[in-house]
């Protein structure tokens, strides 16, 4: 072999051996990736927080309708439903909208008191996920009945979490749904919230019951309407 290809074959080596990424190259690299992250991570924790928000507001709701929905369907059904109504804690409020949030939780409703809360699982899983207060106005009831002919309805769903933070001090109006970092208000607010009226129009003496109901006080006059006359 010639001394010239033997010269070209070590060059050629040689300029082999040297490819490749020098340690400046690495670090510079590793800049990047890193301030790439330090860029993206916390959009990424501000969309994990706030889809995790949404998802729980909207299976909040699910759960306050069905509160409502099981109500509904014990007055549209008729006959005596005093005794399951009677589960729910009713309050002297005139405004149910004024009635404090919950202070415990509890596995049913307490007849007796509106500050409990009864733990929802929504999943079949070892935890419960909400705490819903169901409440409702004493309400119109006829002489003679022994169930109201109208009443209004209170729900709230919070989060169980919410009460291993602030069990004694929580809000009453919705949580707000705005874009966050963390739990957001749904530590303190609960993440659904109706309130809402029943009336049972097919009783006797229903028209004229509603009608002092509406107006807040048995005593108020019906003149006007000839069936109250």
């Amino acid at each position: 072999m010639s001394r010239q290809k033997q010269k070209r074959i070590k060059y050629f080596s040689k300029a082999v051996n040297d490819n490749g990424l020098t340690l400046i190259e690495c670090l510079v690299a590793i800049a990047v990736i890193g301030m790439t992250t330090a860029v993206i991570a916390p959009v990424m924790v501000f969309s994990i927080a706030t889809r995790v928000q949404s998802q729980k507001a909207e299976q909040a709701l699910q759960v306050a309708q069905g509160e409502i929905e099981k109500i509904r369907l014990l007055v549209e059904r008729g006959g005596d439903y005093s005794v399951p109504l009677a589960s729910y804690p009713s309050t002297s409020i005139v405004s149910i909208a004024s009635t404090a949030g919950p202070i415990s939780t509890a596995a049913a409703f307490n007849s007796t008191t509106t500050n409990v809360a009864k733990l929802v699982n929504v999943d079949s899983n070892a935890d419960n996920e909400f705490a819903v207060q169901v409440f409702r106005s004493v309400g119109s009831t006829p002489t003679g009945s022994p169930v109201p002919i109208a009443f209004d309805v209170g729900v709230r769903v919070y989060d169980t979490r919410a009460f291993q933070a602030n069990s004694t001090n929580l809000a009453t109006s919705t949580a707000s749904l705005s874009f966050t970092s963390g739990e957001g208000q749904r530590g303190s607010r609960p993440l659904a919230v109706i309130y809402t009226s029943f009336l049972k129009g097919d009783r006797d003496g229903s028209l004229c019951n509603y009608w002092r109901y509406v107006r807040s006080t048995p005593t108020v006059s019906t003149t006007g309407i000839a069936d109250c006359n």
